[in-house]
């Protein structure tokens, strides 16, 4: 009877630490580099709704973070623009993150640019440290599991995009 309850305690232990500790699935494994799992955010869109990255798990995901006076950032608009609108019957989704920037400097950039992907506030720039970014632009490639593909870091052109979905998108 000591040994059944020795292995029954033993085996609590167990099951606690690897739970403690994290498993396959575990938020353990999210993070911010190239082979993490993304981390989950929610941000208000332009429109006023509410936008998790969770609400696009099974499409490929192009988190793009930029500002309105970052001429590098409105250099490559036009391209991630342009990809978007020719991939997203193929599961292409951009998430155009505005940083520390407000919806009324934010919303008539976003009409004079003709920008139809979804644009989020990160007025406070949490998303911005969160994703520990250098600047802006900076763009975060996510596969349809929410897994770092690429982290790509300054302006960014229409043929490196371009090359970048052709490694995730068929």
């Amino acid at each position: 009877m000591h040994n059944v309850k020795a292995l029954a305690t033993a085996s609590l232990l167990l099951v606690l630490i690897l739970t403690a500790c994290g498993g396959a699935d575990s938020p353990q494994n999210s993070g911010i580099n190239v082979g993490n799992a993304a981390v989950d955010f929610q941000l208000e869109a332009l429109d006023g709704t509410q936008v998790s990255l969770s609400d696009y798990r099974g499409q490929v995901v192009l988190l793009n973070l930029w500002a309105t006076w970052c001429p590098p950032c409105r250099a490559e608009i036009p391209d991630i623009e342009e990809a978007y609108r020719a991939r997203q019957d193929d599961g292409f989704v951009v998430l155009g993150v505005s940083v520390e920037q407000t919806r009324g400097s934010v919303a008539p950039f976003v009409q004079a640019m003709d920008m139809t992907y979804p644009v989020l506030l990160d007025e406070m720039g949490k998303l911005y440290k969160t994703y520990r970014a250098p600047g802006l632009p900076m763009s975060i490639l996510l596969d349809e599991e929410g897994v770092i593909r690429v982290r790509h870091i300054g302006g960014m052109t229409g043929a490196q995009l371009d090359a970048y979905l052709a490694e995730v998108l068929p």
